[in-house]
C-alpha cells in the first residue's frame, strides 16, 4: 500500500478490496486507465468533503508510478528524537505539533540531510542516529504545480545537555521536549503524517 497525505486528507493506493473496505471509510474505486486517475485526482483536489480515497489495483506499484507522473518530486528528510530521559522532541511550526524535518539538498544522502534538519531547526547537537522508522508522502499545490515530498524518518538519540532553540526564519516558535505519556497533546494539534510516523515508532 501506498499512502498520500494531502494536509489530513489521504489517497491510497491499495491491491485488495476487501481487506481495506472493511476497515476503512472513504471513496473507493477501481483503477481502470490513466485517464481514470488524473480524473479522480482532480475530483478529491476539488472536493474538500471527500477525505479519503481508496484506488484499487493487484500491482500498486505501477499505479503508483503512474500517480507520480502527474507530480513534481522533492525528498525531505527528519528525525523523531529521543533524549537519555527517553523524551522526545517536537516543535511547533505555524502553530501545529510538528516534527523536525527539511528538503534534502541535491544529491544529499538522507541520513545526513535529517541530521542537518534536526540540527538547524532546534539548535540541538550530539545526535545519532538509530534506525529508519518510516517513510512518508505529502502532496500540496505550489504555484499551481503538484508537489509530492518524499520524507525519511529516522529515530535518533541526544547525548547532549538538552538545550534547544526555535529556528524562527523557519516558522518555528517553540521547541518542546515531550514525555511520552504526554503525546496526546501533540496527537490534538498536528497532522495525521505525524500521527502515523510515532505509531510506526510504537509510541502511540
Amino acid at each position: 500500500m501506498y499512502k498520500v497525505f494531502f494536509d489530513n486528507r489521504t489517497i491510497c493506493f491499495v491491491d485488495d478490496f476487501d481487506k481495506f473496505y472493511k476497515k476503512n471509510n472513504g471513496l473507493f474505486v477501481k483503477y481502470i486507465n490513466e485517464i481514470q486517475l488524473a480524473y479522480i485526482l482532480e475530483l478529491f483536489k476539488s472536493v474538500d468533503e471527500i477525505n479519503n480515497v481508496f484506488i484499487v489495483h493487484h500491482n500498486v506499484d505501477e499505479i503508483f508510478r503512474v500517480f507520480k507522473s502527474y507530480c513534481r518530486m522533492l525528498e525531505a528528510a527528519g528525525g523523531l528524537v529521543h533524549n537519555s530521559d527517553d523524551e522526545i522532541l517536537i516543535i511547533k511550526r505555524r502553530g501545529l505539533w510538528d516534527l523536525p524535518k527539511g528538503k534534502l539538498e541535491e544529491n544529499e544522502d538522507p541520513t545526513i540531510g535529517a541530521l542537518r534538519e534536526v540540527k538547524e531547526e532546534c539548535n540541538v547537537h550530539q545526535l545519532q542516529i538509530r534506525d529508519l522508522i518510516h517513510v512518508t508522502y505529502h502532496a500540496y499545490i505550489q504555484d499551481g504545480i503538484l508537489l509530492l515530498k518524499k520524507t525519511y524518518w529516522y529515530d535518533m538519540i541526544h547525548y547532549g545537555d538538552g538545550k534547544v532553540k526555535p529556528q524562527t526564519d523557519e516558522d518555528i516558535t517553540e521547541v518542546k521536549w515531550f514525555r511520552k505519556d504526554d503525546l496526546d497533546k501533540v496527537v490534538d494539534n498536528t497532522y495525521l503524517s505525524i500521527v502515523e510516523v510515532l505509531q510506526e515508532a510504537n509510541l502511540l
